[in-house]
């Protein structure tokens, strides 16, 4: 037990220390923020004023100011869950390339020892900088006016960001250990730190997509992710919406910010969410964990 601490430490301590690599993990969640600040946040309470009509009152505005602040926090938070378990995968791929996985592997050690002590370090960084992002939202969100959240909200929002870091680091691990060269893994990095924040409504509502690119978002566990802390961040905003304005502005904002997702016309509530993304840790470790003692096999076979 000693030693896999000693290597899960041993690579946790080189990814917090790549200054780098940690802004290119948050790079995507910035963006969100840069787009949100420049002008995203100004055309979404434009549009859902001009949508009010005499109604906009300056109470109306600053509840409806407060619900796209919370959506934004959700989509820069959606993203860190995924982006930075992935960049810290990269030490899987650079211990490849020098060797040092497989001196790992003839010391006398178990040989389970050094993927379970990536996995941990993976799952241990995507929890340290995602909570991080977590107080960064809470603190918005009270500086700003914006907090209408419980504490069953705030607890709610802990447990969705370790089950949502602990549902991407299975499959980005196990993704990552099929990559070989640091090359293939930066493509990956690129394509997914650009692309994740579309399909998983970071930039726009996923309402705002053609039928069939909804239902393809669906197969994204990262949308669960995404639906999990709208319906915990943005719940109380919507709450407030529906107390100044009107039950039925609150109603359609709802579906249209895909609090609750269409599952091919099936509404998929929090538990669904959760339960997914639970599911998805579970099969994709099971299958990590057979792949990796059919190689341990192999192995000792070929010995």
């Amino acid at each position: 037990m000693y030693t896999l601490l000693q290597q899960t430490r041993r690579n946790l301590k080189i990814f917090l220390k790549d200054k780098a690599n940690i802004f290119f993990s948050l790079l995507s969640p910035l963006i969100v923020l840069g787009l949100y600040v420049l002008f995203l946040g100004r055309v979404q309470t434009d549009g859902l004023l001009s949508a009010l009509g005499d109604a906009a009152t300056p109470q109306a505005k600053r509840a409806i100011e407060s619900f796209c602040d919370a959506w934004m926090l959700v989509g820069c938070l959606s993203c860190a869950c995924i982006t930075v378990p992935l960049c810290a995968c990269g030490i899987m791929v650079q211990d490849k390339k020098r060797g040092i996985t497989a001196d790992l592997m003839a010391s006398p050690i178990p040989k389970w020892m050094p993927s379970a002590a990536y996995f941990l370090s993976i799952l241990a960084a995507g929890l340290v900088i995602s909570f991080i992002v977590l107080a960064i939202s809470f603190l918005w969100l009270a500086a700003s006016g914006s907090w209408f959240l419980s504490v069953a909200d705030v607890f709610g929002c802990i447990g969705a960001l370790v089950l949502s870091v602990l549902s991407s680091t299975t499959i980005l691990s196990l993704v990552t250990g099929f990559l070989r060269s640091e090359g293939a893994f930066t493509g990956m990095n690129v394509i997914v730190g650009t692309v994740i924040g579309f399909l998983i409504g970071a930039y726009m509502p996923i309402s705002y997509f053609p039928k069939g690119v909804q239902y393809f978002t669906l197969f994204i566990p990262g949308s669960y992710s995404a639906g999990l802390f709208r319906n915990l961040i943005m719940g109380g905003a919507l709450d407030n919406i529906g107390k100044v304005i009107a039950p039925e502005f609150a109603s359609t904002l709802s579906k249209e910010f895909s609090l609750t997702l269409d599952f091919f016309g099936a509404d998929i509530t929090v538990g669904v969410m959760a339960a997914v993304l639970a599911a998805t840790a579970v099969i994709f470790f099971a299958i990590e964990f057979t792949l990796s003692f059919i190689h341990i096999r192999k192995r000792k076979n070929k010995r």
